[in-house]
Formats: C-alpha cells, structure tokens, sequence
C-alpha cells in the first residue's frame, strides 16, 4: 500500500476534486435613513462596501429645506457612540442652536470619516463651510488625526481630555478648542500636545486668562494660527478624565465663530 506524500494531492490519472463554491457572506439589511427631527440609529456603506453605523441627532427644528451645521463627535476607546450624548449634552446645544450631531461607532479611520462626510452632505443637507468635529479621550486622539490628514474638510475641532498631534506642518489648520484636566492621568502629555499642535498650525501670540471651571481655577490659553486660525487651551486644573459640563455649550460658541474659510 502506497502512502500520499501530501494531505489532499491526486492520484495519477484520477479527476481533480471539486473546488468548493465560495461562501457568500450574508446580506445586511441597512436601517432606513429617514433626515426628519429626533434621533436615528442608521449606516451607510463606505467605498469598500463596509457598513458603518452611526447615531444621528437632528434638532426639532430640522428641515431639508436648508443647509444645517454639522458636527461629529467620537467617543472613546473602550467606549460606544450612546455613551455620548449623555457624557457631552451636546444634543441639547444642538437643540437650542439648530444642528446636527452625528455619533459615529468604531470608527478612526480617516477614509471612512471622508465617506461618512460625502454621504451626510446631500442625505442631510449639510452646509459644507460648517462642518466640525469633537472628541473624547481616544476619539479626541483622532480629532488630532482628522485635522491632520483631511484638511479643508473641517472648520474648528474639539479634543477633549485626548493627547494627540504629531509636529508635523498644516497647509491649512483648523481652529482647535481643547479642555486638559490636571489629575487627567494623561497629563503629562499635554505639554507635548500643545506645543506640537502650535508647531503644526504655526501659532504664536500667547494671551492668558483665568477662570473658575469644575470647582477649580481653570487657565485658558489663546494664540493665533496660520490663516487666523486659533487655538484655545483651557487647562481645568482640578479636572479629571471627564468632558467638562460646560464643554459643549463652549466647544458650539467656538465652533460658530470659526466655520471653514
């Protein structure tokens, strides 16, 4: 008896064996996208055909018939895009001021927020000079990342309690608004962070003030950037690993006030 010299290989004049059909992978059913006021769980498919999900808060107000604000804002990791809402209160600002917020899940991946950005824009009518992105802890890291490498694509962003930025230069910077805690255990890299992003946005001109801010004094620093852009620094001395309640309703204000140019 003559023994195969390898698992699966054909016998002299024998019939090759069946190929095995491929698997089909099973069909997902996307939510209905409906833009109407309220709140809406729904995906899209991106350019590779990966279902993106994502939590969409449209204010009362809400009508096709005009361009809205858009912003975007990323949770953290480990983390889920419904812890969000209640975290940041952002949808009670976009309530009282008429825009959209989108909760994108899992997702940091710059081609898949270009995507997520192309399908808003016409599904939700969204005015593309005021489009702006927020961040908590790791998904304000990739806030950095988004100023970074889709540049022209935001107005202002937001990093919350994150560390981020890499030094490396901004054509064209956005306007940054931060919140650094002082017991955050991240604190640490908040010196680099902000000097890096000073770096990559070409700021200078530093302006001081103080405040009191989540039961403690909290410094907020001002410079001016490349293409008057600014970057706010508001140092919470007495804050932790949180978004500060006053956040959004300050995070709206600057985002107002620096739309894309």
């Amino acid at each position: 008896m003559t023994l195969l010299a390898a698992c699966g290989s054909t016998p002299p004049g024998a019939a090759p064996p069946a190929s095995t059909p491929p698997v089909a992978a099973p069909s997902v059913t996307l939510p209905p996208e409906n833009p109407a006021p309220g709140d809406h769980e729904t995906a899209f498919r991106d350019g590779q055909g990966t279902v993106r999900r994502y939590i969409v808060h449209a204010p009362p107000g809400y009508t096709m018939n005009k361009t809205h604000p858009l912003v975007l804002v990323f949770h953290g990791n480990p983390g889920a895009a419904e812890e969000m809402p209640p975290l940041t209160k952002m949808n009670a600002v976009a309530d009282a001021h008429g825009f959209l917020v989108v909760y994108p899940r899992h997702m940091y991946e710059t081609e898949a927020t270009a995507a997520l950005l192309d399908h808003l824009g016409p599904k939700w009518n969204i005015d593309p000079k005021r489009v702006h992105a927020a961040g908590f802890s790791r998904g304000g890291s990739y806030v950095y990342e988004l100023a970074e490498k889709l540049p022209g694509r935001f107005g202002s962003v937001a990093p919350v309690s994150a560390s981020g930025a890499t030094g490396n230069p901004l054509a064209k910077p956005p306007s940054l608004i931060t919140f650094q805690g002082g017991q955050d255990r991240l604190r640490q890299a908040w010196t680099t962070t902000n000097a890096n992003w000073a770096k990559s946005a070409g700021c200078s001109g530093e302006k001081i003030t103080t405040i009191t801010m989540e039961g403690g004094p909290t410094h907020i620093y001002t410079t001016t950037c490349t293409g008057g852009a600014e970057h706010v620094v508001y140092s919470v001395t007495a804050m932790s690993h949180l978004w500060p309640a006053d956040a959004s309703k300050l995070i709206w204000e600057f985002f107002v006030k620096h739309p894309l140019s």
